[in-house]
């Protein structure tokens, strides 16, 4: 990876100057910038200095291409090592459950941080449901994701726009139990389900009130426009039937 120059004699073909490669997933880069045609080695000789820049300027476009790579396999993909049902379609946000203090279990995301400025890993950062609604939960797990990691705001408005489906709790749930040893209540799933529930609820409430209102304008009397054009109707046909006695 990177530039690397070969002297007269270092290259067992005879090469002499500067080869720059560059792999990243099944991608992979090379190109040989010679100055054997050079008079001398060094910077000294402007045809040297020039494949040395040629080289370097070479690696930094595909290192660019690298890192732009990794950072679209970053927020499109989950991370290889992410566990059946935790992925949510990005590296570094998974569902998990966890104990709470209470050792009360509780569903949630997990964020993975960066390093610190040691090169340690902060902690990551968990968001339950205890207290916020489904929707409210990914947006702050979102918006936390991205300012950690230095997503650009169109990818992060596209991950908050594609919420995991709250099913993916229930999946998970039922792996960890069966397949991680775990004994997850089904309890656990109550909060995540609970805008849900109200949104339903919330859906019934109106229905029930537009069915009530229509049946209530049923039994009431007619408005007073409508009063006004009955008697208006009622006055011509009194009209007419007194002109034909007449």
């Amino acid at each position: 990876m990177g530039v690397k120059p070969y002297k007269p004699g270092e290259h067992p073909a005879g090469f002499v100057g500067f080869r720059v490669t560059v792999a990243y997933g099944d991608n992979y880069h090379q190109r040989y910038f010679s100055t054997v045609a050079a008079e001398s080695q060094t910077d000294d000789d402007p045809y040297f200095r020039y494949q040395r820049l040629s080289a370097e300027k070479q690696d930094v476009e595909w290192q660019l291409e690298s890192l732009r790579y990794q950072y679209q396999r970053f927020v499109t993909q989950n991370h290889p090592t992410t566990k059946p049902e935790r992925g949510v379609g990005v590296h570094c946000i998974t569902a998990s459950f966890f104990l709470d203090r209470r050792k009360t279990w509780q569903a949630g995301f997990t964020v993975s941080r960066d390093q610190n400025e040691k090169g340690r890993r902060k902690p990551s950062k968990r968001f339950t449901f205890c207290t916020r609604p489904f929707s409210q939960v990914w947006r702050d797990v979102v918006y936390f994701w991205a300012d950690e990691h230095g997503i650009e705001s169109s990818d992060r408005d596209r991950v908050l726009a594609s919420p995991p489906d709250p099913e993916q709790f229930k999946r998970l749930r039922r792996r960890m139990n069966e397949h991680d040893g775990y004994e997850i209540p089904v309890e656990a799933l109550s909060a995540v389900f609970a805008e849900q529930r109200a949104e339903i609820a919330r859906k019934r409430s109106l229905q029930k009130a537009k069915e009530m209102k229509l049946a209530a304008g049923a039994l009431n009397p007619p408005d007073d426009h409508i009063q006004a054009e009955m008697a208006a109707w009622f006055e011509r046909e009194k009209g007419m039937l007194a002109e034909s006695e007449n």
